[in-house]
């Protein structure tokens, strides 16, 4: 169990009824308690690999610090309301059934209440911090501390703007990440700012899948052998570097990934077909096969199809584009419990679609999150569970050719013949979050 001499006074309170299961901790190793304890900066980094025990530390110092705080204002915030209910308010909340602190979250206001969490009820408001001018509604508020989930891919804006907000006497921060590119504005401003690195103003504490020791040897062997080690997820989220992405993608990409024989169609438990929209350049979809097995899933990227208006010399209208999507529906026969998943930015076609009474598929709308996408689909590849149908001849040369950006200031893929990478992701993204496979939300 956990090591409670920190929490010895929680013992005599009062527990109310919740239907948010109690979390039971395990021991917490050497790095989370340093971190526990020794958080005394205004802000508190906690960086490192994933698993590594950062969030669950980070949310026992923050409930600890509001208990001694004597103000009643307190935020939180991650890059979504979603994410930050998943990572940080759900396991809070089982703390807190844990150690019988009573709490009430208002969903509708995202607050929640901590009634005997010391004198005075206490208050923390939730943000989501994602988009450009996600710092408005965090304007004018004054906060006696807060915690920052995954602060590396919030809007730096937001960011910023919580972190001035916090500024009633002896106001602490307390930030999680996973080491991104170096040229992040989290890395830039504060990891390595030496004016600000000095206990005061500034503690970071770098975490590693070892200190997190309710982690078996074969579960770290498993989690270590997802990302081809040269990878820039491996440094990133293995060996906790702030690393930038350079040269090809998915330099994994080999023969074992391609096959020529194709499967009968019900050997899939789902099919989909993905889709990246370009009015003036290149239209295209891919015909995605889906099996699932008990510890993994398997996606066979079975068709292609689409229109380049730049090498043609004209572009199509979206309902010549309807009619060519209609031909691969009807060849594989697809319908209702399918899905045709529009690209974000596509609403016309979509439209479109809509419109026709010949299509038969369900549409889904994606809008992905690049890194996410780029850091799954390089895993599959790396572990074979991605294969392309040898016909597949632009989405094979596409793939092979998808470099790292790196004349970009952060993570970006060059935005060259790019199409055909970004079609065959919301099929195979939408499948792993909902077969849990994967733990981020979807924007869709």
């Amino acid at each position: 169990m956990i090591r409670k001499d920190y929490w010895q006074e929680y013992k005599s309170l009062n527990m109310i009824e919740e239907e948010d299961p109690i979390m039971t901790l395990d021991p917490f190793g050497e790095k989370a308690t340093d971190y526990i304890t020794n958080s005394n900066a205004y802000l508190n980094f906690a960086v490192g690999s994933i698993r590594s025990g950062k969030t669950i530390a980070a949310i026992v110092t923050f409930l600890r610090y509001i208990k001694q705080s004597q103000h009643t204002l307190f935020a939180m915030a991650g890059k979504t309301l979603k994410s930050l209910e998943r990572n940080v308010l759900t396991p809070m909340k089982g703390i807190m059934r844990y150690f019988k602190i009573k709490y009430y979250y208002h969903k509708k206001d995202n607050t929640l209440d901590i009634y005997n969490l010391g004198k005075q009820t206490k208050t923390v408001v939730l943000y989501g911090i994602e988009k450009k001018g996600s710092e408005e509604p965090i304007k004018g508020s004054t906060y006696a501390g807060a915690l920052l989930d995954e602060v590396t891919v919030m809007d730096p804006a937001g960011a910023r703007m919580m972190i001035s907000r916090n500024s009633l006497g002896d106001a602490k921060i307390f930030l999680t990440c996973n080491p991104d590119n170096p040229n992040n504005f989290v890395y830039q401003e504060y990891i390595t700012n030496e004016e600000l690195n000095n206990g005061d103003d500034v503690s970071v504490w770098n975490f590693l899948l070892d200190d997190n020791p309710s982690l078996t040897e074969s579960y770290k062997k498993h989690i270590k052998s997802i990302y081809p080690p040269e990878s820039v997820f491996y440094k990133r989220n293995i060996l906790g570097q702030w690393a930038s992405g350079q040269g090809l993608i998915y330099s994994r990409l080999d023969d074992n990934n391609f096959y020529d024989k194709l499967r009968p169609l019900d050997y899939y438990d789902y099919l989909g077909i993905g889709s990246d929209y370009g009015s003036g350049s290149t239209t295209c979809w891919n015909l995605v096969g889906i099996k699932e097995f008990s510890d993994h899933n398997e996606f066979d990227i079975i068709a292609e199809d689409g229109y380049n208006a730049k090498k043609e010399g004209h572009s199509l209208s979206d309902a010549e584009i309807v009619q060519r999507i209609l031909l691969m529906q009807d060849k594989y026969n697809l319908g209702e419990d399918d899905v045709f998943y529009p690209s974000h930015d596509a609403t016309s076609l979509k439209t479109a679609l809509e419109n026709e009474p010949l299509f038969r598929m369900a549409l889904q709308t994606f809008k992905p999150d690049t890194m996410k996408c780029i850091g799954e689909i390089h895993s599959l590849i790396y572990k074979n569970y991605l294969r392309i149908h040898t016909g597949c001849v632009e989405t094979i040369s596409c793939l092979r050719g998808y470099e790292w950006d790196t004349r970009a200031s952060g993570d970006k893929p060059r935005k060259v013949d790019d199409h055909y990478a970004d079609s065959i992701r919301a099929p195979i993204m939408n499948h792993l979050f909902n077969s849990g496979m994967i733990g981020f939300s979807m924007s869709v």
